[in-house]
């Protein structure tokens, strides 16, 4: 017997479908994936995500339910309760627990700061990407088109290091080549974000520059244009990788990179937070950056005197 295949319908629901077309039962879901070893992933109208087999039935649950699932994959499948707890699911419905699985961890973490970004209104319709490099140095990272507000952890995909697709049903964002040269040229940094946030892109536009000292905040670099989703972008960063852990790439967005995606998010808020009071005192009238004394203070507090 052939896998059904999942369909779309007029309504927006799903329903799994046979080589004809017809649907082999009358549930319908809220979402479905393709079968991966007999099994295919299906979230309930109740948000809910089970495992069911070819003909429709679903495996049982055994009293949990799941915010998601991922396809089966060596004889189970990574899932995570409604209680966030991850682990998997074997081939009898058997949920073990795994907190520790660092892979699961990072994609935990990674949709908790995709969804601030756009919370805080860093990113807005399907702007912005994130990253997090593996203990194996596959890059988890965010795939093209999707909205970070409504992020999940399944939906985050894994790339080799030079980019190419891993593992995962999608591709990985247009912007992955910019997560590449940050990763490989800063292995002290695991965690790359690209944020389209509205005022670091507006002081760009109006050539103000945020390298110069006018609050006390480490310097920012504004580098050179660069096409979006281009081989452009890398290029552009590469003079800045080694000395700062931010940038804005002019007329498109910020870029951030920190040991962790918490501190990478940080560095993002406090870029925005400054491209935002800059741009308000400008609009009050000329603003002075500190004196060459009080840059070389600052830097050198910040353990970048080297820039002075």
């Amino acid at each position: 017997m052939s896998n059904p295949d999942p369909l779309r319908l007029p309504d927006g629901s799903w329903a799994l479908v046979d080589r004809e077309g017809h649907p082999i039962g009358p549930v319908r879901y809220r979402a479905a994936s393709a079968f991966s070893e007999g099994l295919a992933v299906v979230h309930r109208r109740d948000g809910s995500a089970v495992l069911v087999d070819p003909v429709g039935h679903e495996l049982p649950t055994h009293g949990l339910r799941f915010q998601w699932i991922l396809p089966m994959r060596g004889g189970t499948a990574p899932a995570c309760t409604t209680d966030g707890e991850t682990g998997s699911i074997d081939r009898h419905g058997q949920f073990s627990g795994d907190g520790e699985d660092p892979e699961w961890r990072a994609r935990r973490e990674l949709t908790r700061v995709s969804h601030l970004l756009y919370q805080r209104g860093y990113n807005a319709s399907i702007d912005g990407n994130v990253s997090w490099r593996l203990d194996d140095g596959s890059l988890l990272i965010t795939p093209t088109g999707v909205h970070l507000g409504f992020l999940r952890p399944e939906d985050l995909v894994v790339v080799r290091p030079d980019g190419s697709l891993l593992r995962g049903e999608r591709a990985p964002t247009s912007e992955y080549r910019l997560h590449v040269e940050l990763h490989r040229t800063r292995p002290d940094c695991r965690s790359v974000i690209h944020a389209h946030s509205p005022y670091a892109i507006a002081a760009s536009i109006a050539g103000v520059s945020l390298q110069e000292t006018y609050m006390s905040v480490a310097p920012v670099p504004t580098t050179a244009y660069a096409r979006i989703s281009s081989e452009q972008s890398p290029v552009a960063v590469r003079p800045f990788v080694e000395d700062y852990n931010w940038a804005i790439l002019p007329r498109h967005g910020v870029v951030a990179w920190a040991a962790n995606a918490w501190d990478a998010f940080l560095r993002v808020e406090g870029l925005e937070n400054c491209a935002k009071t800059v741009l308000a005192a400008r609009s009050c009238g000329p603003i002075e950056p500190l004196s060459p004394d009080q840059r070389i203070e600052l830097l050198t507090f910040w353990g970048l005197e080297h820039l002075t």
